[in-house]
């Protein structure tokens, strides 16, 4: 959980095909806090053997179609309402640095109150992958409307991103 102590989360999955049009999603990472100073290193490396997903559930499976509807009911009977958050870190940021390129510094602004970086890999293009890194507030998230790009492009084999957590 976000908090004044863990100023960030980190998650870690996705989806795999698991043949004749199935899908399942998996995760690695449910929550891991990041604090303060934390680094990640992010590197697309060729290995032998990926470490195994510690959740894999098929969309088509009854536990993911019970989990599935009872969202769906939630979501309906208590839709998501906007609300202006309070900065328990006003001046928390997050650093990128993608390859030698000078570090890009993301923080709130005026009105953003979320911080969000992806990284997307799929085997259509295994030499590389996808990074964006934006801030939003609570109500473009709700609504679906992008915020602030700080970066968005695709990453070569080999090549380094470092992301900072910063205060």
């Amino acid at each position: 959980m976000v908090d004044s102590e863990h100023p960030a989360i980190l998650r870690i999955g996705g989806m795999r095909d698991l043949g004749n049009e199935r899908q399942s999603h998996v995760q690695w990472i449910e929550e891991m806090v990041l604090a303060e100073g934390d680094e990640l290193h992010l590197t697309l490396a060729s290995v032998d053997e990926a470490t195994l997903p510690t959740e894999d559930v098929a969309t088509d499976s009854e536990e993911h179609l019970v989990a599935q509807a009872e969202y769906e009911i939630e979501l309906a009977e208590n839709p998501p309402q906007p609300t202006k958050l309070e900065r328990q870190r006003p001046s928390a940021s997050l650093q990128l640095a993608v390859g030698a390129e000078p570090p890009i510094v993301a923080s709130f602004g005026a009105d953003g109150e979320l911080l969000s970086l992806g990284a997307t890999w799929n085997s259509w293009r295994p030499e590389r992958f996808y990074l964006s890194l934006s801030s939003c507030s609570c109500e473009q998230a709700i609504a679906k409307q992008g915020g602030k790009d700080w970066f968005k492009g695709h990453v070569a084999q080999g090549e380094t991103v470092v992301v900072r957590i910063n205060g």
